[in-house]
């Protein structure tokens, strides 16, 4: 008769300690799946930003196109109002340092002043600032048409990844303004 309830029991902590280990398994499943939800909104959140900055910057670039500075002021224009999502700055202070965000604030207006492409490189650059990787185009007004047209675009790798080899997404934005300068230049 003793055999019954000791089996009993001992059967109990079997069965306790599979449940256990089924509790850990789930958990395992679940905190997988949990960390992919989070990853997939980060990186979501990430493509919004840069879109919604992008967007912004086709506004900056088109307003600068119409009141008639040339395309090297435009580019400027375009990197300037990018610069919060174009990945690491490679400009240093002279102590070989990474720039405070006050003093990379403080450069932009000396950036914007600059006459030549070979003199911004000593003030900013940014990763996302190279050609292959932000550019932007007009469609300029013509005839009757007096809306001026920009697209920027930014190609930025996935993943927060630096491999230019792996996945990218292009990011797009537009704006159009009414482009009266060349009335004014007749």
């Amino acid at each position: 008769m003793t055999d019954g309830p000791a089996r009993i029991r001992a059967d109990a902590r079997t069965r306790s300690g599979r449940r256990k280990g089924q509790a850990m398994v789930e958990t395992v499943v679940v905190m997988i799946v949990l960390c992919l939800v989070f990853f997939l909104v980060y990186e979501y959140a990430n493509l919004l930003t840069a879109h919604t900055v992008v967007n912004y910057a086709a506004a900056r670039a088109a307003r600068a196109r119409t009141v008639g500075f040339n395309d090297f002021m435009v580019t400027k224009t375009v990197r300037v109002a990018t610069a919060s999502v174009a990945g690491k700055c490679r400009s240093h202070n002279d102590a070989g340092d990474d720039l405070s965000t006050g003093t990379l604030v403080s450069r932009m207006g000396s950036y914007l002043e600059t006459e030549h492409e070979a003199d911004t490189k000593g003030i900013l650059d940014f990763e996302l600032w190279d050609s292959d990787k932000l550019g932007w185009s007009a469609d300029e007004p013509g005839g009757e048409n007096a809306e001026l047209t920009i697209h920027v675009w930014q190609r930025r790798n996935l993943y927060d990844s630096s491999d230019d080899a792996k996945d990218f997404h292009e990011v797009r934005g537009e704006a159009g303004i009414e482009s009266h300068y060349p009335l004014y230049l007749q």
